[in-house]
């Protein structure tokens, strides 16, 4: 008798499981948001490809007079710390110094939980050395290799997709102002989309949680207000997953946190 028992609580398991797989691939497809499979999860990727919250862009002026967007060493730092749970390192590769400026290579590694590296990215970073009042005499070149290490690492973080909306605009005006004969192409921020659910979604408690944190009476209304909030779209409108509407929510209260 306790063998049969055992055979008929083996044989319940495993439709269980196999529903459990078919849903989880189900969501996946939902949400996928990249062509090919990506080493990290998808509140990570939705986090880092939002567009940059306005309270954390401020403005500056260069040395041709026009001006420029950008973030704080210290945000683009919270927003990994925030994506990846301190699981990133930045190292300096390379410095020197050219005339007025001093420059540095950085690299910028995420790490998996095993604390292996999984994405790296590389780029250069730059600061204009500060000198005493009427001499060559460096106020604190500590300081301005530090500054330059910080702009290096908010370019690899852009990279990433961390402030690439604010960085996008500007780089190519950058370029043009060394070569005035270089003309640079358009400029397209392209926004995640979310692929519409080819079956028909039940409309849950989150969806509606998802829907009273967004402002509007109709649901065009609440997308629009959830496109200026996040900077994200949904194409299908609120056709998407329990757990996709857990992820949206989890976003607007980042964003208005931050």
């Amino acid at each position: 008798m306790a063998k049969t028992k055992a055979k008929a609580k083996t044989t319940k398991k495993k439709p269980v499981q196999k529903k459990r797989r078919a849903s989880r691939k189900e969501q996946n497809k939902a949400l996928a948001i990249t062509l090919t499979p990506a080493p990290i999860k998808e509140k990570q990727l939705l986090f880092i490809l939002q567009r940059t919250p306005k309270q954390h862009i401020y403005t500056r002026k260069g040395k041709s007079g026009m001006t420029f967007d950008y973030v704080t060493g210290i945000y683009v730092k919270k927003a990994l710390n925030y994506a990846f749970g301190w699981m990133w390192d930045f190292q300096i590769i390379d410095k020197g110094k050219e005339g007025d400026l001093v420059w540095v290579q950085g690299r910028l590694t995420i790490k998996n939980k095993s604390g292996k590296p999984m994405i790296i990215k590389e780029q250069f970073g730059r600061a204009d050395i500060k000198f005493m009042r009427g001499t060559k005499t460096p106020v604190d070149y500590g300081n301005d290799l530090k500054a330059a290490a910080t702009d290096a690492l908010k370019k690899c973080a852009s990279e990433l997709g961390i402030a690439s909306d604010v960085y996008g605009k500007t780089e190519f005006q950058e370029i043009q102002k060394e070569d005035k004969g270089f003309t640079p192409p358009k400029v397209e921020v392209v926004e995640p989309k979310i692929e519409p659910i080819v079956e028909p979604i039940e409309v849950g408690k989150k969806i509606d949680e998802l829907k009273k944190m967004l402002k509007g009476k109709t649901d065009e209304e609440k997308v629009a207000d959830l496109k200026v909030k996040t900077g994200l779209v949904l194409s299908n409108g609120f056709q998407i997953t329990e757990k996709h509407a857990g992820i949206l929510i989890a976003s607007l209260l980042n964003s208005e946190v931050k």
